[in-house]
């Protein structure tokens, strides 16, 4: 029985997989703020190896203090063995991404767009042949709607809640709805762009934090992507960190 931890520290949460022979048995979120306390307690006495995605210098910092008696392996865009033409700077997190998606969804013989729903929005384009055509990045929903605070003299803070694909009512929905409908614009734009380059039969994966609520609304709307994984960097980690893709087991 082989085990794994995967971690995948982000902007706003950190999130953690416990896999069992590369299948994923148990997975918890929490703030990035709380990686110290909430790490602690998940490996405990455990000295499981344990593989980390990171945007975050510092925290990652702390992490590996913490970890100072397991093996770790940590995701980078130049030690990753599956892409070609991955731009060495490559946040982990998208790599992760980008090989889970190409590997598991696309069987490593199709194109895939994959797109993060976090605190930034992000995209990559694989094509067939496993080469990083290339993507995009934009701020992410929740950034979106402090930005308008933040650059306004009356518009509110607010939190991405109960947004629909509605026509708004008032100042609070105009701003949730007109910025969750302004995503799905994106993601269809993006995926429209992409899709003249590495082809129209590519899958698109979208994953991340804010991945249920456009699921939510691409249940009940016209289909505007093929697959919600939001596991998708967790698998990819610990894709990359075994490096052996019979070991890895996508459950259905």
């Amino acid at each position: 029985m082989k085990e794994l931890l995967a971690i995948d520290i982000g902007n706003s949460n950190t999130k953690y997989g416990y896999f069992v022979d590369g299948v994923l048995q148990e997975r918890h979120c929490y703030a990035t703020a709380e990686i110290e306390q909430r790490t602690a307690e998940l490996i405990c006495q455990k000295t499981l190896p344990v593989a980390v995605s990171s945007v975050v210098p510092a925290a990652e910092a702390t992490l590996r203090q913490l970890l100072q008696s397991h093996q770790v392996t940590i995701i980078s865009a130049t030690e990753q063995p599956f892409l070609t033409g991955m731009a060495a700077a490559m946040g982990a997190d998208r790599v992760a991404d980008a090989v889970a998606a190409w590997k598991i969804h696309g069987k490593g013989r199709r194109a895939v767009v994959v797109i993060g729903l976090g605190t930034a929005t992000t995209m990559l384009a694989i094509s067939a042949a496993g080469h990083v055509e290339g993507g995009f990045i934009a701020p992410g929903l929740g950034l979106t709607l402090a930005a308008m605070h933040q650059q306004t003299a009356l518009l509110p803070l607010l939190d991405m809640k109960g947004q629909t694909l509605a026509l708004g009512y008032d100042t609070e929905t105009h701003m949730r709805n007109g910025v969750f409908a302004g995503h799905i614009g994106l993601i269809r734009e993006w995926q429209a762009i992409a899709k003249q380059q590495i082809g129209k039969k590519a899958l698109t994966i979208v994953t991340g934090g804010w991945s249920e609520a456009i699921s939510a609304a691409h249940n009940s709307s016209k289909k505007f992507f093929d697959i919600a994984d939001p596991n998708l960097t967790l698998k990819g980690i610990t894709l990359l960190a075994t490096a052996d893709t019979s070991v890895f087991k996508h459950p259905t």
